[in-house]
């Protein structure tokens, strides 16, 4: 028997109206939507749901890795998602002048020729930086935080081609100068200084933490006064292993040194030692800052790149395993790398899946792994 129309529809009291479901409801469902063009389909539903839902309500985002666009005068970048292994290619203004030189969280240093700026190719926000008159060979830049705003301080080097010096240089948003902190005595010879180049950087509570790669020693620099306030020795070194590089990262409040060996005269050792930054000297006759080894990072997992790292909460990501390293290897390949996961706790290190028809063709600026962490913000 024929349903009649009557049945065949439902009433106006029977539709479920999405728009009327909890502001705290909806916060809680965009908090699962990690993919952040999920994110932004979400909030453009309707209006009751984009006014519930902030741009910063954005959950944590995995970095992406940034494709070769050294320069974009064709008016795209292209980025590359671990998380959803998809390509995302994203509309810029066209130049052929500028230049991509790095990534600073959410923001993409640019470069034209003396000028610099950051740039969020999601936004499309440009913020100014001051101009550098002196020589910048393979500048890093790296935000106080994730959202620059008028309080957020940079960093910049710049190692002359002459002299034994290093310069440090920082600045906030609307400076027409930079600060210069130093020049920071690295060494007597240039080799060192070309070394501290490749220093690690990482922020935190109004500090900057800058390592040099050649000697080891972290300097702390206090944001407000421009000043060094601690030169941290180096922890002791491992007998037998060489090749060290060490990446800053701030994991969970605290600040972190991961070495990592490159090469090695011994086979029973570990990939990567982890130390944590303590206040306070171990004979407590002074407040000099000291490190100490630990074995695992607990319910974290670092991402290192460019001469720092990021961490997160393996519980806001359950595709990726908490106690882990992920970082990258160049193959013999130009511009072709291959993914890696080391186990902290386990001390174990394995090889992650990408696809090389993706990973032949990105680009690491100054010939390190690039990242840009996606943000509306």
């Amino acid at each position: 028997m024929a349903l009649s129309s009557k049945n065949k529809t439902l009433s106006d009291t029977d539709r479920s109206d999405w728009s009327d479901l909890p502001s705290d409801l909806i916060y809680l469902i965009t908090r699962k939507l990690t993919d952040i063009f999920d994110f932004v389909r979400f909030r453009v539903v309707c209006k009751r749901w984009r006014s519930a839902v902030q741009d910063s309500d954005l959950p944590p985002q995995l970095p992406w890795i940034m494709d070769n666009c050294g320069s974009f005068p064709k008016g795209y970048l292209r980025f590359y998602s671990l998380l959803t292994g998809k390509t995302h290619t994203i509309k810029v203004p066209q130049s052929s002048d500028k230049a991509v030189t790095g990534s600073a969280y959410n923001y993409l240093l640019i470069r034209d020729r003396s000028k610099c700026s950051l740039f969020n190719p999601l936004t499309k926000e440009e913020l100014s930086l001051p101009k550098l008159d002196c020589d910048i060979w393979h500048p890093s830049c790296v935000p106080s935080g994730p959202s620059p705003d008028q309080s957020s301080r940079y960093i910049v080097i710049s190692s002359p081609p002459i002299g034994e010096f290093t310069h440090l240089f920082f600045c906030q948003l609307g400076d027409t100068e930079w600060t210069e902190i130093g020049p920071v005595i690295i060494a007597n010879r240039r080799k060192m200084v070309k070394q501290f180049r490749n220093s690690g950087f990482t922020f935190y509570d109004g500090r900057c933490y800058a390592s040099d790669r050649e000697t080891g020693f972290t300097m702390v620099i206090d944001l407000v006064t421009d000043t060094v306030l601690h030169v941290v020795p180096p922890p002791a070194p491992k007998s037998n292993l060489v090749g060290v590089f060490a990446y800053l990262v701030v994991s969970s409040g605290e600040i972190l040194r991961v070495c990592k060996y490159e090469k090695n005269s011994s086979e029973n050792h570990r990939d990567f030692y982890i130390y944590r930054l303590e206040l306070g000297n171990r004979d407590r006759n002074a407040m000099d800052p000291y490190w100490v080894e630990i074995d695992n990072i607990s319910n974290q997992f670092l991402f290192l790149y460019e001469n720092h790292g990021c961490a997160f909460r393996a519980e806001d990501f359950p595709e990726f395993l908490e106690n882990s390293i992920y970082f990258f290897k160049e193959t013999s390949k130009r511009n072709s790398f291959e993914l890696f996961r080391y186990d902290t706790k386990e001390a174990t290190l394995e090889g992650l899946d990408v696809p090389a028809e993706k990973a032949r063709g990105w680009f690491f600026p100054r010939k390190a792994r690039s990242w840009f962490i996606p943000s509306l913000c």
